[in-house]
């Protein structure tokens, strides 16, 4: 068995673990949120942070998370035209879905099996704009369309959703990597050692906490609504690619994660969006589990089929 099956048949073997445990009421999704939550502030910000630490910094990882942001705005501004017959509130909803990724709760762990570091390297910083358009696009979106927007000023709006990024610590980790990886500071070999304990540890909760989220209860009339949403999605995110994979000027590895992270699924964020600004969390999560089970079979198709 070639190393990109076992990485998959593993990670699908913890995955269902995890949903053995919610199902045989060991753990709840409410608890998989408290986990969810920590690993937010210990493993992963370790784990990007270690990357950023040790890439070697090139110009062309800048187009990373400009194609993240962009690729959010040409989705999202493709489900405002063909979403505009649904009312206000469901319309937000699935504009919302369209927008934004799962990285770090569904892709890393994947990413990393297969292409270790160097692979990491690429995916963390396509999420960097991802960060963006989750909380500047699609968090935007819901607070501009929900129903208590129009006591909220602009600016505000504006202001939180800087404010939420700028206080993510994944997402501080990042920017706290590249910055002593571009002036060559030298942290201590122990808290390297710590950093690295941490980040090894992220792979096998992610993959546990994806299998306490999953679901497979979809019911019939938000199924149908949800396809919609995933179509855009993954039309664009095949689409833009492949045209990637093909004619951009740069190496094997880069194309080749940059062709995953576009078809990695709906940002689980979208939930507790939805949760806030008073949306339909039930077809929000149909489109986050949906859209996990859909990417996890054509990141292994595509991997093993054209050998990434």
């Amino acid at each position: 068995m070639n190393q990109t099956n076992t990485v998959f048949i593993i990670s699908l073997s913890i995955i269902l673990f995890g949903y053995l445990l919610k199902r045989k009421n060991i753990i709840s999704e409410q608890e998989g949120k408290t986990i969810s939550k920590f690993l937010m502030h210990s493993t992963f910000p370790a784990l990007t942070f270690v990357t950023m630490v040790r890439v070697k910094m090139e110009l062309n990882l800048l187009l990373l998370p400009v194609i993240a942001f962009c690729f959010s705005v040409l989705t999202m501004y493709s489900a405002k035209y063909l979403f505009k017959t649904q009312e206000k509130q469901l319309r937000a909803l699935l504009i919302m879905g369209c927008g934004g990724f799962n990285l770090g709760l569904f892709a890393y762990p994947l990413i990393e099996g297969i292409w270790g570091q160097e692979g990491m390297v690429y995916a963390a910083m396509f999420d960097t704009g991802n960060a963006f358009a989750v909380f500047g696009l699609v968090y935007g979106t819901g607070v501009f369309m929900s129903e208590g927007s129009v006591d909220i000023p602009k600016k505000e709006n504006v202001k939180k959703a800087l404010l939420k990024i700028m206080t993510l610590l994944p997402f501080q980790a990042i920017l706290v990597g590249i910055f002593i990886n571009l002036t060559k500071i030298e942290l201590p070999e122990i808290v390297m050692n710590v950093l690295d304990v941490l980040a090894k540890g992220n792979k096998v909760i992610v993959l546990l906490i994806m299998g306490i989220y999953l679901n497979f209860s979809i019911p019939k009339e938000i199924f149908k609504k949800a396809i919609n949403v995933l179509l855009i999605r993954y039309f664009w995110g095949l689409l833009l690619g492949f045209l990637f994979f093909y004619f951009l000027p740069f190496e094997q590895l880069y194309k080749s994660v940059l062709l995953i992270v576009l078809i990695v699924p709906v940002g689980m964020t979208l939930l507790p969006f939805s949760d806030e600004l008073g949306y339909d969390t039930k077809t929000a999560g149909v489109l986050v589990n949906l859209s996990m089970l859909i990417s996890f079979a054509m990141m292994w198709g595509l991997v093993v089929c054209l050998g990434l």
